[in-house]
């Protein structure tokens, strides 16, 4: 079976896709993402059935809707070709086979067609990808020689998993010293349940005694209750009577205690009146005092004042004294430091003051020279630019000769550019010979003229007609040979002898000789291109050398310095801090000029100030301490003058606060005695008395009020018989300790009748036991059933381990065999033999004899060894199972060595299996030259009904 070609309706990211498919070896090369797996997947999928949703694997359902499925052309020796078409519909999707006779069919024939396979049994024999070829690098010995027997011996995978599967129930089913597995959970259940069945055998003597003390502890619960109620009634009555003890003695005391204050009124706030009256009548009378005092002291003090207006407007112009000072020291610092930085400039520019002063520094002399200093960088700018260009273009030179060398080093051999050089005529009178052999068994000299002649006259005008030239001269040869073998009536000797010559030598070689011939044409049309490359680059290298003679920017920069004065060699960052500095000297000689002007100013008001300053204050003043001797001066006579207004104003005010304090007095009076007429009292002593006594009784009625709400709501009670506090108390704690103890006899009776009861009435219900029996007997059948399942499956692995061992002895041998001759092969004669030991582990033979354990050996020669198995198993099968093998990027683990090695074994192979090889490695292409290669995210698209 070999798939020729895929038609993708919709599948994941591919929508309407024709893929053409070698019969032999195709190569899927894409990036990542660009849809390789999807493209396998779709192969297995459209064969095998879509899975489940409820599966983890993806069903690549197109995201953007459309059709979803798509049809593989098959040929198959037994069907011939077949089209398998899948599209969207249950589960596993709806399928469709057309047959080439025209029948069509469904599951069933597509069934027959994959011989019973499902997908399982496919992917662990024909279809493998990198992904186990790494798990096998994380194997201990024995999971890598399970695994490697798998690949060797089909449903070998499924037995082995179906024993591990098997192993791990038993474990859950007994182990011989667990204590979860169910097994060993039911034994001690069972032990358990034997032992309380026992228990319940034992005597039930004491049923009537316990009937006894049940009926006489529930007649005495019943009289406690009824004690208990009466003690509590009483309890509460006399708590009740308890707490309007001490209410009504209060009440008793209270009520005598306001008689006392009978008939007393007092106004509301009046003590807080009183108070406040005679505190401010107080405050009043001795703030009087301290003013008539006051004023005794002015009357009796004299003083003088002196004119201090002028200066104090002097005084208050300290500030622009200040700054006069201040900007006249100011303008001779700055004079200095001009000095200095002027005579720094010039000995820097190198220049006299004259000449500089002389240079011309305006804005259009800077503007005409940054012009001059941009263009001299353009100029050189283009200069590193040639420079950079003619080392790039040595370098594509160097290159283009390494190229030119490389191709001349792996150029054909003499012998292979003859040999392509003349098998194109060669292969016409090759052909000219296999028809005229053909012809020489078929039919007589003249008879094969005739039918030479006929064919060729038919070939020629069928080639003529279709445009096909080759084919027109290929009959024109024909018809050529057929006249001259008629005319000759015969064939020499000597013509026979020639034809043998040419099919001796090349007959069968016809791939081999055009494989050369085009190898031949393409190494000469690279050479022509690479030395065409070289000799273009060789001229841009010379044309590039030039050297420029002649540099204008540069010649017009250094005739603008030199009429600036400055020294051509120099730099352009000092030619511009140059011409700053120059600009900069000139600048300071203007200021120093106005510097001069504004001193001279400043120092003529300087002594006109000091002058106005000695004649205010009449007497010499310097000017460094001038404003402080004026300042005293003035504070001075200030000092005069403000003491003399402040007597004046105070003496009015205090004349002023005496009026007012005496009418205060006399209206505070006036209240006084209004409150002490409301109190009718006649003096302070007796309004404060009559405070004292409607404060108490106040006090008293506040207490009174909750006593006697408290005692309406308990109702009064009259205490009996005479009580007093203390023997109520006495009465209750006693009722107190009666109601304890007989709550602690009810609760002991409780219990105990509780404990009773409970023993009577599983003497009484002899179900209980029945049931203990009844559950026994039913774990003892549950635990009866697990043991037949576990022996079970014990029988089944002894038979899977007897299976296995009867593949190893019958099949495995066959298959080791093919598998030991390819893992020779893949690894170039390292290894020559791959073996089972007696104790069931694979083993590599090296050449020199040493064997290995595949878990020994490199994480490559165990995937050679697990590829050598594969092929091995899929070589025989290839009459039951004659299907393709997929390979999914299985050997990029691999060097240059030993993946020619591969190549080689699968291009012997790929004779009678056809291999379909995905990766997205693009070394993978010219290690395979004659791959088939497709080119995943570059698929042409077309449309299909």
């Amino acid at each position: 079976m070999r798939i020729e070609k895929l038609l993708i309706y919709g599948f994941g990211k591919h929508e309407n896709r024709t893929i053409a498919v070698d019969p032999q070896l195709s190569l899927f090369y894409g990036p990542n993402e660009a849809g390789k797996t999807t493209i396998q997947q779709f192969i297995i999928q459209t064969l095998f059935g879509y899975p489940a949703r409820n599966q983890a694997k993806s069903r690549y359902e197109p995201k953007s809707g459309g059709k979803y499925g798509g049809q593989i052309h098959l040929t198959d020796a037994k069907f011939g070709r077949v089209i398998v078409e899948r599209v969207k519909g249950k589960s596993a999707g709806d399928v469709t086979v057309f047959f080439e006779d025209g029948s069509r069919g469904g599951e069933a024939e597509l069934k027959m067609i994959l011989r019973n396979y499902d997908r399982a049994a496919f992917e662990s024999v024909f279809s493998f990808s990198i992904h186990e070829l790494q798990g096998l690098e994380r194997m201990t010995e024995e999971e890598l020689s399970r695994t490697l027997l798998a690949s060797g011996t089909t449903g070998i995978d499924a037995i082995t998993k179906m024993e591990s599967r098997l192993e791990k129930e038993m474990g859950t089913l007994f182990k011989k010293t667990g204590r979860n597995p169910e097994i060993n959970v039911l034994i001690e259940e069972l032990r358990t349940l034997e032992k309380e069945l026992k228990e319940y055998r034992a005597g039930t003597e004491i049923y009537g005694p316990y009937l006894e003390r049940i009926h006489n502890i529930e007649n005495r619960l019943a009289n406690m209750e009824e004690e208990e109620k009466r003690i509590a009634n009483e309890m509460r009555s006399t708590e009740k009577r308890l707490q309007l003890v001490p209410l009504l003695e209060k009440e008793t005391v209270l009520e005598r205690e306001l008689k006392r204050f009978e008939g007393v009124e007092f106004p509301a706030d009046g003590r807080r009146q009183m108070d406040k009256l005679q505190d401010r009548i107080s405050e009043t009378v001795s703030k009087i005092d301290y003013v008539t005092n006051e004023l005794a002291d002015l009357a009796c003090e004299t003083s003088s004042s002196h004119d201090t207006d002028e200066l104090e407007r002097l005084l208050n112009r300290e500030s622009e004294w200040h700054q006069l000072q201040s900007v006249y020291r100011q303008k001779r610092e700055e004079m200095v430091k001009l000095e200095d930085d002027q005579g720094r400039l010039v000995s820097l520019v190198g220049m006299t003051l004259q000449e500089a002063l002389q240079s011309d520094v305006s804005l259009s002399r800077e503007e005409q020279l940054i012009y001059h200093v941009q263009q001299m960088d353009l100029e050189e700018e283009e200069k590193r630019f040639d420079a950079r260009q003619l080392a790039e273009e040595k370098k594509n030179l160097e290159s283009a000769q390494r190229q030119v060398e490389s191709l001349i080093a792996h150029r054909p051999t003499d012998k292979e550019q003859q040999e392509a050089e003349q098998w194109p005529a060669v292969s016409m009178r090759l052909a000219e010979a296999k028809a005229a052999k053909g012809m020489e068994k078929t039919a007589s000299p003249r008879t094969l003229g005739f039918l030479l002649i006929g064919f060729g006259l038919l070939g020629l005008l069928l080639g003529i007609l279709q445009g096909n030239y080759a084919v027109a001269g290929l009959s024109f040869l024909a018809a050529a040979a057929g006249t001259w073998v008629t005319m000759k009536n015969g064939k020499s000797e000597k013509t026979d002898t020639g034809y043998d010559k040419i099919l001796q030598k090349y007959a069968g070689r016809e791939a081999e000789l055009n494989a050369l011939t085009q190898r031949v044409n393409e190494f000469n049309r690279k050479l022509e291109e690479a030395e065409a490359q070289f000799a273009a680059s060789k001229e841009k290298v010379g044309a590039l050398s030039q050297p420029a003679l002649v540099q204008p920017a540069k010649q017009a920069y250094e005739q603008f310095l030199q009429q600036l004065g400055i020294d051509p060699r120099s730099s352009r960052a000092t030619v511009l801090d140059l011409f700053e500095k120059l600009r900069e000297i000139q600048a300071i000689y203007a200021r120093r000029e106005r510097l001069e002007q504004d001193t001279a100013l400043l120092a003529g008001k300087r002594d006109q100030w000091l002058e106005q300053a000695e004649s205010l204050a009449g007497k010499s003043l310097s000017s460094e301490g001038l404003y402080a001797e004026l300042r005293n001066e003035f504070n001075v006579r200030q000092k005069q003058r403000a003491d003399e207004v402040k007597r004046n104003e105070k003496r009015l005010e205090l004349e002023t606060d005496a009026k007012k304090l005496t009418a205060f007095l006399e209206q505070l009076e006036k209240e006084k005695r209004l409150l002490l007429e409301e109190a009718k009292a006649d003096n302070a002593k007796e309004f404060y008395q009559s405070a004292d006594d409607a404060m108490k009784k106040e006090a008293l009625k506040h207490e009174l009020a909750p006593i006697k709400s408290q005692l309406a709501a308990m109702g009064q009670e009259k205490l009996p018989g005479g009580l007093s506090e203390e023997e109520l108390t006495g009465i209750l704690s006693q009722q107190e300790t009666a109601l304890m103890e007989l709550k602690s006899e009810r609760n002991g009776l409780l219990a105990e009748l509780a404990d009773k009861q409970q023993t009577t009435k599983k003497m009484l219900s002899n179900g209980e036991y029945e049931e203990k029996l009844q559950h026994f007997e039913e774990r003892k059948t549950a635990f009866t059933e697990l043991a037949k399942s576990w022996a079970i499956n014990k029988a089944v692995t002894e038979a899977i381990k007897q299976t296995m061992d009867e593949l190893k002895e019958k099949k495995l041998p066959s298959v080791i065999e093919d598998a030991k001759r390819y893992f020779g092969k893949l690894t170039a004669g390292t290894y020559t033999g791959l073996e089972m030991n007696p104790d069931g582990y694979f083993e590599a033979v090296r050449e020199d004899g040493m064997r290995f354990h595949i878990a020994e050996l490199s994480q490559a020669t165990k995937e050679q060894a697990y590829i050598a198995l594969r092929l091995a198993l899929a070589v025989s099968m290839q009459q039951s199972h004659p299907f393709p093998i997929v390979m999914d990027d299985a050997f990029v683990h691999f060097d240059r060595r030993r993946l020619h090695q591969v190549i080689n074994l699968i291009t012997e192979l790929q004779v009678n299996h056809q291999f379909i090889y995905f990766t997205c490695h693009e070394t993978m292409q010219q290690a395979w030259p004659n791959a088939h290669v497709i080119h995943v995210a570059n698929t042409e698209r077309s449309v299909h009904s």
